[in-house]
């Protein structure tokens, strides 16, 4: 009873340290190359301060970035961005999908997108005077959150 307990606990300790999270700091190089490419064409001029790919149970499935200027951008494992949040400034127009853009700027003049974040359904933005908006794939509009 007491080496079936013994081989128990031994395998169990061996076991978790392979289920927790491995998140390890890594170069912007080492960021898929489409995550890379988002960075330059949106973001040019930015500084990364740090890039981090996320894992679980060792593979890696997501990836975050912090640019200068407070930005922060996620990517999912293939390189896709998810979130984009510029907490003391303006998502870039270019990344921003035409139906968004045309919507945020006919209706809201005076406000900006500071993050936007894009899953299955579509886009959740948020404007500079704390309104959250959601929109369709497309990019059409659909609620104020």
């Amino acid at each position: 009873m007491k080496k079936m307990f013994l081989s128990l606990l031994v395998m169990m300790l061996a076991v978790v340290p392979m289920m927790a999270d491995n998140d390890k700091i890594i170069t912007r190089e080492e960021l898929p190359e489409q995550a890379q490419m988002f960075l330059t064409k949106h973001f040019e001029n930015a500084d990364v301060l740090y890039a981090k790919a996320e894992r679980d149970m060792g593979v890696v499935t997501s990836y975050d970035v912090v640019l200068d200027g407070n930005v922060k951008v996620e990517f999912n494992r293939s390189g896709e961005w998810t979130n984009v949040d510029c907490e003391r400034g303006q998502v870039p127009d270019s990344l921003l999908p035409q139906g968004v853009l045309d919507y945020v700027t006919k209706k809201f003049a005076k406000a900006y997108v500071v993050e936007i974040e894009r899953g299955r359904m579509g886009y959740e933005v948020k404007l500079s005077n704390d309104l959250d908006l959601d929109f369709d794939k497309n990019g059409k509009f659909l609620r104020v959150d």
